[in-house]
């Protein structure tokens, strides 16, 4: 392979994983910080940071290392076992779902701010609808024209961070972000929706299909992945709340028109779209994915059934961004997550310090499974 098939390829696989990890969640972030304080988040940030960055590089490693076309529950089925493989299949459908309705509800909301004054009739029903037909159709084109439009998408993130950085420097505050004190009694609440934030391990099968079974090249692309996340996120926080303070939006871009004018208010929606929607159609993608390889469904009922759930879901009342993506995060990601690391200390035959990492990872992952159950109840 040459130099610049190489590269094109490893940007591909970049811009695949990152435009997946940096998606919905990255606009609930610097609301929660808000409530908790910058200390606190710091700290989740560096925990899950962690995590996620192991539940990853597992990932791939099983992912490179097992022959043919398997997602989350062919991979738990060949590993440990028919039982375990059928409630992988649950879950892994489950936590899908979930983000990519997350997904639906912000990126229909923009829309509808964005084309109020175009189509007015309907609300935000007509464009969660019109939302969820345009991503079908570009499942239907495969992952390759969706790999390409991930690195339109980064470009697009990219392009709003420095927008935004750009045009909060004159209305930046120092004091607005000091203001915002730790409040130990919320110390919970980051934790799913910062590990929603931090997770594009459903992107992990067709990075590897892009680079090929090269683990180094794969550890590469998940490490530099996280750490741009981990970036822009400190950056998209520190802007927000420097402008905004305590009276930012829970969605983030909410609200600053009213600061920047409604012109740049616009064109942060415009761009906001565009990467909420890449990240939206590689998950897609991915559950169509899981349909078709692992349970053997129709490859046109399972396009039809990961287009039409999200709508139904949300014409019958689920649409509350904020607790959808925490739940997802604090319950069904880290089901995944614990499948992923039981799958990996399967197949790795981990001992010794490996064998105690895996049981902290566990662990870790169902300590949060279970506060979110106790926080519910």
């Amino acid at each position: 392979m040459s130099f610049w098939n190489k590269f094109k390829s490893f940007l591909y696989a970049y811009a695949m994983l990152t435009g997946t990890i940096i998606g919905v969640g990255i606009f609930s972030l610097p609301y929660i910080t808000s409530q908790v304080g910058l200390g606190i988040m710091a700290a989740y940030f560096i925990g899950l940071g962690v995590v996620a960055l192991l539940i990853h590089i597992f990932w791939g490693l099983v992912a490179v290392k097992t022959p043919g076309q398997h997602r989350l529950p062919g991979l738990v089925r060949i590993y440990l076992g028919k039982i375990w493989g059928r409630i992988a299949s649950v879950t892994a459908i489950g936590s899908l779902l979930g983000a990519i309705l997350a997904y639906v509800i912000l990126g229909s909301q923009f829309m509808q701010t964005l084309l109020s004054g175009y189509f007015p009739a309907g609300g935000q029903g007509v464009h969660v609808v019109a939302y969820c037909l345009l991503g079908a159709l570009l499942v239907l084109a495969g992952g390759k024209i969706i790999a390409r439009l991930e690195v339109g998408g980064v470009m697009a993130l990219i392009l709003t961070l420095a927008v935004l950085v750009w045009r909060s420097s004159g209305h930046w505050q120092g004091e607005n972000l000091w203001a915002i004190k730790a409040q130990p009694q919320n110390f919970f609440l980051p934790y799913g929706m910062v590990l929603f934030s931090l997770w594009g391990a459903s992107a992990i099968p067709e990075v590897k299909d892009i680079l090929g079974r090269n683990k180094k090249r794969l550890n590469k692309v998940i490490g530099l992945s996280i750490l741009t996340a981990l970036i822009f996120y400190l950056v998209f926080i520190g802007c927000i709340l420097g402008v905004m303070g305590q009276s930012v939006d829970p969605t983030a871009l909410g609200g600053l028109s009213g600061v920047f004018g409604q012109t740049m208010g616009t064109l942060l929606i415009i761009l906001g779209i565009i990467a909420i929607f890449t990240s939206y159609i590689t998950l897609t993608l991915a559950l169509n994915k899981i349909l078709v390889y692992d349970l053997k469904i129709r490859p046109t009922l399972a396009l039809g059934v990961v287009t039409s759930v999200p709508m139904i879901l949300y014409f019958l009342g689920v649409n509350n961004f904020i607790t959808i993506i925490s739940f997802v995060g604090s319950v069904m990601l880290a089901i995944d997550g614990i499948f992923i690391a039981a799958v990996y200390w399967r197949s790795s035959q981990a001992r010794g310090v490996k064998s105690l990492i895996m049981m902290l990872l566990i662990a870790c992952l169902v300590a949060g499974i279970i506060y979110e159950f106790y926080k519910i109840l």
